[in-house]
């Protein structure tokens, strides 16, 4: 087991209280001095407050007074939040998860850990994390600690915990597989499906991982759970609302040494009996529309029985697939959307959902019954799942990655485009930001700071305090094995 220690412990812990109202002092974590993301450069003064749902108290300090706010009130989760001011401009921020703060809770001295750096930077994250790897699976838990699976060449299963700056190594031995993908379920567990091992055979085994705190799951890393799969490559997957897991398409592997079929239509259900223990699997009697593989799944909502939009992929010629389908869970059906067609049809793209619904698609290959040589596309399209149609929706920048890059939502409803490979095949360190325009239909791509490296098949989770954690997705022994975006306020208070 190893940690991340705090970098820069300014601030003494929570403590104390004062005429039976807490003085808080949060212990304040920020990047190294000669990091361009050091907060403090310039600063003239901060801004500590203490609330709830944005408003609460709040004491302007100048630079170098002692950090605390007394007389903060009790309640259940309280936010301390601390902005950096160069003059009038907020040029820093920081915020704590949040917390209950009771006087029984005060009472066993606990450690509020806040994040401090420069607004719109990456900065380096100490700590023994191997940054070769690639293939990193990564996912927010429901406490917002992030949780990072599988790689490659080594598989690994950690927890970075932002409420106490720590990554966590966990035990649990994974299997060695690439091209997996990963199914986060409502408590907090995960399902790892196929890929393939080292000898370019199907991995028949389908893992439950378990990352949660010991006293919120089984204990650290598991015991982990597995159960016989299918042999599947460049298959898809979705987390279903009643907790099962849906995966559609891919190539197949009827059995070690065999070659793999083409695309397939194939579904498969992964759910859960009692007491949350994984059954065993169970290939679903109804086929998606089309033959797919390379495909995206996207859940298009949190109520009961919401449909999954199935976009893009290869069929069983190598072609990229136009045409996208809906799953439809409550009637266990798929059917084509008319009109649902990509601009582009690609394969190896990244879809993500955006505040109000619909659903950006970033990225991927592309080729043609002419020219069966791979392009990649620039172009992004928006789902709109009212009308059933793309639409074009801008082009992404000449130096973004466009394959193997992270896709993070970010508070404010924007989202972070970070790393990956570009149109040239190479890896990049370029970070982007999306914003959906609601008046033009387009999205507007903006670059911000760039990663320390180039990075390409990383992992990347959102953390509770709002901040954005990258790991591994570089060759580079020497560089650092993750690394920390920090946005603006907004969205965060």
């Amino acid at each position: 087991m190893t940690g991340w220690a705090p970098r820069a412990a300014l601030i003494a812990l929570l403590a104390g209280c004062s005429a039976d109202r807490p003085v808080l002092r949060p212990i304040i974590d920020a990047p190294d001095p000669d990091d361009d993301a050091y907060p403090y450069a310039g600063l003239t003064s901060l801004v500590l407050t203490v609330a709830r749902g944005g408003e609460g108290d709040s004491v302007t300090i100048p630079i170098g007074e002692p950090l605390e706010l007394g007389g903060a009130g009790y309640g259940s989760d309280i936010v301390i939040h601390l902005s950096g001011l160069a003059g009038e401009i907020e040029t820093a921020y920081g915020r704590t998860c949040a917390a209950d703060l009771t006087p029984e809770i005060l009472d066993q001295s606990p450690e509020l850990h806040l994040y401090l750096s420069r607004i719109v930077m990456w900065a380096p994250e100490p700590g023994e994390v191997d940054s070769q790897r690639t293939g990193v699976l990564a996912y927010t838990l429901p406490d917002g600690r992030a949780a990072f699976v599988g790689g490659w060449p080594t598989p690994m299963a950690g927890r970075f915990d932002p409420q106490d700056g720590a990554f966590v190594e966990l035990p649990t031995a994974l299997e060695t597989r690439q091209g997996a993908v990963l199914a986060p379920l409502a408590d907090g567990r995960a399902l790892v499906i196929g890929g393939v091992n080292g000898d370019d055979d199907g991995v028949a085994l389908v893992e439950v991982v378990d990352p949660r705190p010991p006293d919120q799951g089984l204990g650290p890393g598991g015991p982990l759970e597995a159960q016989p799969g299918p042999r599947l490559r460049d298959h898809a997957a979705a987390t279903l609302v009643d907790g099962s897991v849906l995966v559609v398409g891919g190539e197949a592997q009827e059995r070690s040494g065999r070659a793999f079929s083409p695309a397939t239509r194939t579904a498969w259900l992964f759910a859960f009996g009692d007491g949350g223990v994984l059954q065993e699997p169970r290939q679903l009697g109804v086929e998606a529309t089309l033959a797919r593989a390379g495909h995206s799944m996207t859940r298009l909502g949190d109520e009961v029985g919401a449909d999954v939009l199935v976009v893009g992929g290869r069929d069983e010629t190598g072609l990229p697939v136009a045409q996208a389908e809906l799953y439809r869970p409550l009637r266990q059906a798929f059917e084509t959307v008319d009109g649902a067609v990509l601009l582009v049809p690609r394969w190896g793209h990244t879809a993500v959902r955006l505040p109000g619904g619909s659903i950006l698609i970033i990225g991927g290959m592309t080729s043609t019954a002419d020219d069966p040589t791979p392009v990649a596309v620039s172009t992004l399209e928006l789902y709109d799942p009212v009308q059933g149609v793309f639409t074009d929706a801008g082009t992404m920048p000449p130096s973004a990655g466009l394959n193997g890059m992270s896709v993070s939502a970010l508070p404010d409803g924007r989202v972070l485009l970070a790393g990956g490979v570009d149109a040239g095949g190479d890896p990049v360190a370029t970070a982007f930001i999306a914003r959906l325009d609601s008046l033009t239909g387009e999205v507007n791509v903006s670059p911000t700071d760039s990663l320390e490296v180039p990075r390409a098949g990383h992992g990347a989770a959102p953390l509770c305090d709002g901040t954005i954690l990258v790991v591994g997705g570089t060759d580079d022994a020497g560089a650092p094995g993750s690394e920390r975006y920090n946005p603006p306020s907004t969205g965060r208070r």
